[in-house]
């Protein structure tokens, strides 16, 4: 169920960014950013009772005013003061409905975002770590396990075991575009993970395959589980994370994805007329 849903919100996000996918990401967390804010504008006019935020807001706004006017009347300061603080908690409340609403669809965007801004694939020439994680009970001198790597990828160190943490490690070089995934032999079952490399336009990366759990498919929601009964528990390609280059400084996308979608959000309230 939670593969499907991820599935249906990832073929949504890559249709939106596939004119954008040789540009500036910019482009693309600006276009994404834009349709969130009339998304959560959406949502945000359709689940809260406007009329009653209109008012609140309005006795929060006279508040204030009796305050700034009264300053040398006590009585009156602190019956204003006592306005204020129950108008504001009947703000939060009307607004906590919608909220609770976004969550979901904002949830599963930021899954979807993580794998096209999070990580950088890497270029020709490069080298990274495959990392394979096993179930804490499996004998990990005793397993049998193998890298299968594609065109545009060499092996460049056997596999490192360390015991303590049931982990298995790789080292490989990008010797051109990768069109096929890698595959993790354990046991003689063949496990496949997604790999993207040796492009420099923005592109969907998924870094992570995980076994079936609720929680970690949300998060790392770009590929299929691995099967309930694997000895794996994941398989991670440990690449350099992406920054967006804003005046010679690296931006984490996510703090660029809020403020564009709270800024854009804010400046189109008026025109939808929606009451925040």
């Amino acid at each position: 169920m939670v593969w499907w849903l991820n599935s249906a919100v990832g073929s949504v996000i890559s249709i939106i960014f596939l004119p954008f996918s040789s540009l500036n990401p910019w482009v693309a967390m600006l276009v994404i950013s834009l349709l969130t804010a009339l998304l959560m504008l959406f949502i945000y006019k359709k689940t809260s009772n406007q009329e009653r935020i209109r008012r609140v807001k309005n006795r929060i706004k006279a508040s204030l005013l009796e305050i700034r006017l009264y300053q040398n009347d006590l009585p009156a300061q602190l019956g204003s003061q006592k306005e204020l603080l129950l108008s504001n908690l009947q703000y939060l409340l009307y607004n906590l409905k919608p909220l609770l609403v976004m969550i979901v669809p904002v949830f599963l965007v930021l899954a979807q975002l993580n794998l096209w801004f999070a990580s950088r694939p890497p270029g020709q020439g490069e080298t990274f770590l495959l990392k394979a994680r096993f179930i804490k009970t499996v004998d990990l001198l005793r397993l049998r396990v193998d890298l299968e790597t594609p065109e545009g990828l060499i092996l460049e160190t056997p596999p490192v075991r360390i015991i303590d943490e049931g982990e298995v490690f790789w080292r490989l070089k990008v010797t051109g575009p990768v069109r096929e995934p890698l595959v993790v032999q354990v046991n003689g079952e063949r496990y496949q993970k997604q790999i993207v490399a040796g492009k420099k336009q923005l592109t969907r990366v998924s870094t992570v395959r995980v076994k079936r759990n609720l929680w970690q498919e949300l998060l790392y929601a770009g590929e299929r589980p691995l099967p309930a009964d694997s000895l794996l528990t994941r398989i991670e390609l440990a690449f350099q994370p992406r920054r967006l280059n804003l005046l010679g400084a690296g931006l984490h996308w996510l703090l660029a994805y809020f403020l564009l979608s709270i800024i854009l959000g804010l400046s189109l309230k008026g025109l939808f007329k929606v009451e925040i």
